[in-house]
């Protein structure tokens, strides 16, 4: 397959929503113009969430995963993308980190779900929310 970069310009308050997009169109599951969108979703702490985050919790790469783990072990607590970087030895800083978003978004959009992260655009923090950290804590140590 050849593949062609490309850069694009994304408003920092929707650069999440952008990986999840291009992750499903990535993906192959993204809306064809006849189809009804299907909404995608924020997490919730209930048995059905819990099953999905089991699965894209295994999908997620080692990098990823330990990111999140910083998350999951200090809910609320704000990190810079320069932060997360330098603890999970992610190459290129904060630009890396998003790089390392883009394919847990595209199996978070998969299930219709949303990163299970919060991010700030004006202070560029991710975070995860105390009941999310709590779901993907149990995700994570069923795997």
């Amino acid at each position: 397959m050849d593949m062609q970069d490309v850069t694009v310009k994304v408003p920092t308050d929707r650069l999440a929503d952008f990986y999840a997009m291009y992750g499903g169109w990535l993906a192959g599951t993204d809306v064809q113009p006849e189809q009804e969108p299907v909404p995608v979703s924020r997490w919730q702490d209930t048995d059905e969430d819990l099953a999905l985050a089991k699965v894209v919790w295994t999908k997620f790469s080692y990098r990823a995963q330990d990111m999140f783990g910083s998350m999951i072990d200090n809910p609320g607590e704000k990190y810079t993308g320069e932060q997360l970087a330098e603890a999970h030895d992610i190459p290129n800083g904060k630009y890396g980190v998003a790089g390392v978003l883009a394919w847990p978004g595209r199996h978070c959009a998969a299930v219709n779900r949303t990163l299970p992260t919060e991010w700030d655009s004006d202070s560029g923090k991710y975070w995860m929310k105390p009941e999310i950290a709590a779901l993907f804590t149990k995700a994570r140590d069923a795997a």
